[in-house]
């Protein structure tokens, strides 16, 4: 391990995001990353075993095996941010590091490295190879680190912000217009209908798979997907779903499920949402929410799962579509959310309904600040 850590703040599609090597480690550690990859010398790696991960001194993992264009090797594995943290971290002057075969990378842009014997172990570039959004795979982390400590999630809110709910409400109103900004983007190049179908089904895919149910989104209409069937629509993504940890009602099986019968229900529901919208103006959110729920989706999502994908897809795409969105937004039902987010909001003395831009403005705060402790 390096004996400094490494956090680099990234742009994502909802607007700026911080990660750290600990994230990338520990995506490694889960076995996620399997390959093949290619290296920067065109070689084809595949990974055997992820190794042990290291918390002290030397590599990252220790006696991990790979396969090198079929080759197979035992050795160990450093991961950083960017290829020039090998030499500053002092990693080619250090023997204990002489024993590593791949140095595994996030960030393009890689030269060579070489260990104090003169070896140089193959480079690989993580992201295109990556299972899971980054951006889903920093802010886990960020809620992983802080599991169980509600009390030092407040810490952070209350250092970052003095007034409190005008200060999560302005974060919040950031990230809204950081995702009507991505869901623009879309719709002036697919249209209404299209960008509707695939921000829904994208949003399906939050906890590790938005990227195999975007892929479904944008290869099959609706109408396409029902004709397909369930079986075949997920059998083609067979080996990209990420199933570890996922709770039941968190199986993207069930959720494409949903879907298809969503649109079997009610084929014209995409119009209906902009019916629906027209009324916000005239109903109380509760009134509204109801509608949506019950009505508009015919009942065939959870609640808490209606409400991630009108908070995640619907709302952003509604306000660029010119309806105003932007408050029921903000002080809609946040869906599904980690425990300690609710654990967090009481600890700061937050009361009465939990607002959905109390979740985004603490959601924020975390994601732009990683603290790591210092490695040995």
């Amino acid at each position: 391990m390096s004996t400094c850590t490494r956090v680099e703040e990234l742009e994502g599609p909802y607007g700026p995001f911080a990660i750290g090597e600990r994230a990338i480690q520990r995506l490694w550690a889960s076995g996620e990353v399997l390959g093949p990859m290619l290296s920067s010398q065109g070689k084809e790696i595949k990974i055997i075993s992820p190794g042990d991960w290291n918390r002290g001194a030397g590599p990252d993992f220790l006696g991990a095996e790979i396969l090198i264009n079929n080759e197979r090797l035992r050795g160990d594995i450093e991961i950083h941010l960017r290829w020039s943290d090998w030499e500053a971290h002092g990693h080619h002057q250090d023997p204990n590091f002489s024993g590593v075969i791949l140095h595994a990378v996030l960030i393009p842009g890689i030269k060579p490295v070489t260990t104090a014997s003169g070896h140089q172990p193959e480079t690989v570039v993580l992201l295109p190879y990556l299972p899971r959004d980054l951006e889903d795979i920093a802010e886990e982390d960020a809620l992983l680190e802080l599991r169980g400590r509600a009390g030092e999630v407040a810490r952070k809110v209350r250092d970052a912000e003095i007034h409190l709910i005008p200060g999560l409400r302005h974060r919040a109103l950031a990230r809204f217009q950081n995702k009507t900004k991505y869901a623009r983007h879309r719709l002036k190049e697919l249209g209404f209908e299209q960008t509707c179908h695939e921000l829904v089904v994208e949003s399906l895919g939050l906890g590790g798979n938005r990227a195999p149910m975007s892929e479904l989104a944008h290869a099959h209409s609706p109408e396409q997907m029902i004709l397909l069937g369930i079986d075949h629509l997920y059998m083609q993504k067979c080996g990209r779903w990420k199933l570890r940890g996922l709770r039941p009602a968190g199986h993207p099986y069930r959720r494409l499920a949903q879907y298809l019968e969503l649109n079997r229900r009610k084929p014209e529901w995409r119009n209906d949402i902009k019916k629906w919208a027209k009324g916000l103006a005239t109903q109380s959110l509760a009134s509204s929410r109801r509608q949506l729920i019950d009505e508009v989706l015919s009942g065939v999502f959870p609640e808490g799962r209606a409400d991630t994908l009108c908070i995640n897809a619907l709302f952003p795409l509604l306000q660029t579509a010119g309806y105003a969105a932007d408050k029921f937004w903000c002080d809609w039902p946040p869906g599904n959310r980690p425990d300690d987010i609710q654990e967090a909001r009481q600890v700061l003395g937050l009361e009465g309904p939990i607002r959905n831009f109390e979740v985004q403005g603490i959601l924020d705060i975390l994601r732009r600040n990683i603290s790591e402790s210092p490695k040995p």
